[in-house]
């Protein structure tokens, strides 16, 4: 009996663990199959489980393919969008997929009774890994980072300078697609800041000689005969030589006052000049019968020098424009036609003054590449055009576009000119004009020699911005307004700044300085050769 009992209760013993073995066995299929499941779905090979709901992601680079396997057979596939991705069913357990352009779409899979066993989530995106090989073999930088989203390629991270970001930038837009957008997230590494100095100098110089003759003939009556030179001839109540003047009782051969003709000095000079600086009229030959010879001899020297200088200053982070005009604008007239025929009138502005535009790029080891556009224009009166009874000026512009490379420091002299230009003008009376020494009284000569030079130069600058509390240096620093005193009664409109005013108010200094004098302060025994009422001097340093 006891050996029963102990043979059941061994049976019972048994059965309990086959149990407990049979259940943990069960667990752990299911706990396996579960997280096999799992790892399916979080897989790159985009195998999902059937499920309805069951939104599988995936990537797919354009123009490349992937295959997918699917642990439910189906039977029917749908495609979103054929245009961005083709889909093929290649069995009932594996799918297809290849990349036509760049977006979005999705995949549903059906079973033969139509029912929906999983749906797949494609994007199309372009091959970001081989664009940031790219990318980083060609600017030698590895902090510049690639991703794509949405159909948009993003460039993010740090760049070495500013050309290596623009360098990548380059490279991403012509890898992506037609209208595909590339957005700059990068950061440069240290950006710097440059200062352009640049120097207009020019400086022109002219000269000029004229020497006018003109000859005038006339009878007794006081006609003219005839006349030789430049500019006419002006006659105002000319008196004759000869005879009654007026029906007076003037005698025959008297010298009358206004004898001579009153002649105009104006467009006697070859040059074209208004006016002569000095003018000799004289008396060449006078005859018995009334006949007078007169000349006029004009002359004319001129010398002339001029000089501009403009230096404008303008900063600008590398990388970006900057703009920089000390001048103004000047309304043009422009005529238009409205759509019924009547004649309109526009207004158009145009810039003249003192303008600077230039993008600094700084690169590796301090080079810094300038596009730098620097021009100078002023208003021209004497060319000037006037349009109804509007006068438009014209406009003197000396201007330069170039694109250089120097270091911090270094000066370029991007443009220069040179310019001699020569005028000789002669009027002469044909053939006797020639004539030696003779001729001189038979024609007008001038002239003019103008010379020109221009030089434009540029100095970039790498600055930094003043520490806080440093006051920088203004136009107002070494100069004062009048007061009435210097106004009125001086003359002088600013007075410049005395070095005794700074002294006396102490300038920016904060606490006692100078000399202090401490005169009742006395020796209680002072030595014999000391006097006793001497004051003590102390200095305080």
């Amino acid at each position: 009996m006891r050996a029963g009992r102990v043979s059941g209760k061994a049976g019972e013993g048994l059965l309990a663990l086959s149990v407990i073995v049979l259940g943990a066995a069960l667990a752990m299929f299911g706990s396996a199959d579960r997280a096999g499941a799992a790892e399916r779905r979080g897989s790159t090979s985009g195998v999902f489980v059937s499920d309805m709901n069951d939104v599988q992601r995936v990537k797919v680079i354009v123009n490349k393919s992937r295959t997918f396997r699917v642990d439910t057979a189906f039977s029917t596939i749908v495609a979103g969008s054929p245009d961005i991705a083709d889909v093929k069913s290649l069995s009932d357990h594996l799918i297809y997929i290849q990349g036509k352009q760049t977006g979005t779409t999705n995949v549903i899979l059906f079973d033969s009774s139509m029912k929906q066993i999983g749906i797949l989530d494609v994007e199309v995106a372009i091959d970001t890994g081989n664009l940031q090989q790219n990318i980083q073999s060609s600017t030698g930088t590895r902090g510049i980072r690639v991703s794509s989203t949405e159909g948009q390629v993003v460039l993010s991270g740090m760049a070495a300078d500013a050309v290596s970001a623009e360098r990548a930038m380059a490279i991403a837009t012509g890898s992506v697609p037609k209208g595909g957008v590339v957005v700059n997230a990068m950061n440069v590494a240290g950006p710097q800041q440059v200062m352009l100095e640049v120097r207009f100098l020019e400086v022109a110089r002219s000269a000029g000689r004229d020497l006018g003759v003109n000859l005038f003939v006339a009878n007794a009556n006081g006609t003219n005969v005839a006349n030789t030179g430049l500019g006419n001839v002006t006659q105002a109540n000319r008196a004759p030589i000869g005879g009654v003047v007026g029906g007076g009782s003037t005698p025959v051969g008297a010298n009358p006052a206004g004898s001579l003709p009153l002649l105009s000095t104006i467009g006697t000079l070859a040059s074209g000049a208004a006016a002569p600086y000095g003018s000799l009229l004289t008396s060449v030959l006078r005859l018995n019968n009334g006949m007078s010879i007169d000349s006029l001899v004009t002359a004319l020297e001129t010398k002339g020098v001029l000089r501009r200088l403009a230096e404008p200053n303008l900063m600008a982070l590398s990388g970006d424009a900057a703009r920089f005009l000390a001048g103004g604008e000047f309304p043009v007239p422009i005529p238009n036609t409205s759509s019924g025929g009547f004649p309109t009138i526009s207004i158009e502005y145009k810039k003249f003054g003192v303008e600077l535009a230039f993008v600094p790029t700084v690169l590796s080891r301090g080079v810094i590449n300038l596009r730098v556009e620097p021009s100078v224009s002023e208003l021209d009166f004497q060319n000037a055009v006037q349009i109804g009874g509007t006068i438009i000026p014209a406009l003197t512009r000396r201007d330069a576009r170039t694109t250089v490379e120097l270091r911090d420091g270094q000066s370029f002299a991007i443009a220069g000119l040179l310019q001699t230009r020569n005028r000789q003008d002669v009027s002469q009376v044909p053939w006797i004009g020639s004539v030696p020494v003779l001729g001189t009284l038979f024609r007008s000569s001038s002239y003019q020699q103008q010379e020109t030079d221009l030089v434009i130069i540029v100095t970039p600058r790498l600055v930094a911005p003043a520490v806080p509390g440093q006051r920088l240096a203004s136009p107002l620093d070494s100069r004062l307004p009048a007061n009435d005193v210097d106004f009125f009664l001086n003359g002088q409109m600013e007075v410049r700044k005395r070095y005794d005013d700074y002294v006396n108010s102490g300038g920016e200094v904060k606490g006692p300085y100078g000399h202090i004098i401490a005169p009742d302060v006395r020796l209680s025994n002072p030595p014999p050769a000391v006097v006793s009422d001497q004051p003590v001097v102390k200095t305080l340093n």
